[in-house]
């Protein structure tokens, strides 16, 4: 596992065993507070000193909302001095990379600013102390009605010392994290086209109280990442992981009794264009890498283009007897630098990386039937984050009308047959209707998949247990081309209903 079994403390809190051996060793291995290079360590002076003040930079750690206070962020201060009735402004720092090649505009100004109503500490209950000053951690209420407005990783300074605090490139320690990223996007649809109103409004409640979750509203059209008229309008939703997806489809369906359709998570992929003759990129590409969130922007066809996609690190725990059929799922999904350690004589532990992408879609169910429950993994980013490999964008029509929320990126190798996969689950889970509704996969604009669902078909022939038209063959084939004319009006005009077992035959592409 990676660690010294020396170093490991016995301790209970119930019992009161080896606390003073725990705060002993807090104290000798973590490391204090780092201090900035722009530091001079005057972390509070007097009016009437000419000594410079530290200009304050304090970092959100979380934020959360209470009804009668706001949102209360919990924070700790790298620089300065952090008092109440100061006027703070909160910045969104760029990154690391960016910070030290002096990229100034890549951080983010909010444009209010708010008046700090109350400080203290957490000790465990909230005890105010009107100040917080460089190395502390406390809490802050400014009377912020969001906590968005306060994501993990921000940064909250004094408004007057904006300008000086970004024209000296806000120096932060390489160990700050810049606050968090989504890894995740799907778009949140309700199950009836009247209910955007009252599912937009359930989901601005859980970011009160989920400030990882990232919305945006989407369109309608056909165009747009909406879904078209198979799902109208919606919201796409950044998350942190699977289980984010899974915690927030809960509690949408627990605390607002909520029914939603929720489309395949998509992963985020960086797109380089390459110059030709007859295409031109996009002019937000600008000659640079693209990173797209949503695969309505994915390069048309005729453009030319390399794909990267995130790789993550793998760690699997498995019995042993497993471990043969696991190191095989890995290999199909596409899973490389495979390594295996023996834990004990029972268990092994199993390492790879893998795309992203294969392994938010049905990794998990498979690595647990696989392995009948036993097996457990965990994922890490990998280094490098992106891998550069060859991708293919996979479009579902229906009646001939693409269906963006259904659309999904595999490798070039299993276009096919996870198109083929997925026409045959549709088939099985879209009900019938009265007209023919045809499924097909399109990509590099070909079809290289196609089912068909049967229509309901009425006996026009007989009516009121007589046959109609009597013995006369022109009158019944009249009655018949009637009704082949209705059904192909029907399938040019009728709705197909999307249920979430549509996107889950989407999900689950293996056969």
């Amino acid at each position: 596992m990676d660690f010294d079994p020396d170093s490991i403390l016995k301790t209970s809190a119930r019992t009161r065993i080896g606390i003073k051996e725990l705060l002993d060793s807090i104290c000798e291995r973590v490391s204090p507070p780092e201090q900035l290079p722009d530091d001079n360590g005057n972390d509070y002076v007097d009016n009437s000193s000419t000594t410079t003040k530290d200009i304050l930079r304090a970092k959100v750690i979380d934020s959360w909302f209470e009804n009668k206070r706001g949102v209360i962020a919990l924070v700790r201060v790298l620089s300065g001095v952090l008092e109440e009735n100061d006027r703070i402004s909160i910045i969104e720092p760029a990154s690391y990379d960016q910070i030290t090649e002096g990229d100034v505009d890549a951080h983010k100004v909010r444009k209010d600013n708010f008046s700090v109503q109350e400080i203290g500490m957490v000790l465990p209950h909230r005890v105010r102390t009107r100040k917080l000053t460089r190395g502390q951690m406390g809490y802050v209420i400014a009377g912020l009605r969001d906590p968005r407005e306060a994501r993990p990783g921000a940064i909250l300074s004094l408004h007057k010392t904006i300008p000086t605090l970004i024209g000296n490139n806000m120096r932060l320690p390489p160990s700050v994290s810049m606050g968090q990223h989504s890894v995740l996007f799907a778009s949140v649809h309700p199950m009836e086209g009247d209910g955007f109103d009252e599912l937009f409004a359930a989901i601005n409640r859980l970011a009160l109280s989920d400030a990882g979750l990232e919305i945006h509203q989407t369109g309608g059209s056909s165009s747009g990442s909406g879904g078209g008229p198979f799902l109208g309008p919606g919201l796409r939703v950044g998350f942190q992981g699977l289980l984010h997806v899974e915690v927030f489809r809960q509690r949408l369906e627990d605390e607002f009794h909520m029914e939603a359709v929720v489309t395949p998570p998509k992963v985020p992929y960086t797109i380089e264009y390459l110059p030709t003759k007859n295409y031109k990129p996009p002019p937000t590409a600008n000659g640079e890498e693209v990173v797209i969130e949503d695969l309505i922007d994915w390069p048309e066809q005729g453009h030319r283009f390399k794909v990267k996609e995130p790789i993550v690190d793998v760690r699997i725990m498995t019995p042993m007897e497993y471990a043969g059929s696991i190191m095989e799922l890995i290999k199909r999904k596409r899973g490389t630098s495979m390594k295996t350690k023996p834990i004990d004589e029972f268990t092994w532990q199993i390492t790879s990386s893998m795309p992203w992408a294969d392994v938010v879609t049905d990794f998990h169910d498979e690595l647990k039937s696989t392995s009948t429950g036993y097996a457990s993994f965990d994922v890490t980013e990998s280094d490098p984050p992106t891998k550069e490999a060859d991708l293919r964008k996979v479009d579902i029509l229906l009646n001939s009308e693409v269906v963006d929320p259904l659309a999904f990126v595999c490798h070039v190798d299993v276009s096919r047959a996870q198109a083929r996969v997925v026409c045959e689950k549709l088939r099985d889970v879209l009900p019938r209707q009265q007209f023919v509704t045809v499924i097909q996969a399109k990509t590099d604009g070909k079809i290289i998949a196609s089912e068909r669902i049967r229509a309901y078909r009425k006996d026009v022939l007989t009516k009121g247990g007589k046959t109609m038209g009597g013995g006369d063959v022109s009158r019944k084939k009249k009655l018949l081309e009637k009704q082949k004319r209705g059904k192909k009006r029907q399938q040019s005009t009728g709705k197909v209903t999307l249920s979430q077992a549509a996107f889950r035959a989407v999900i689950s592409r293996s056969g």
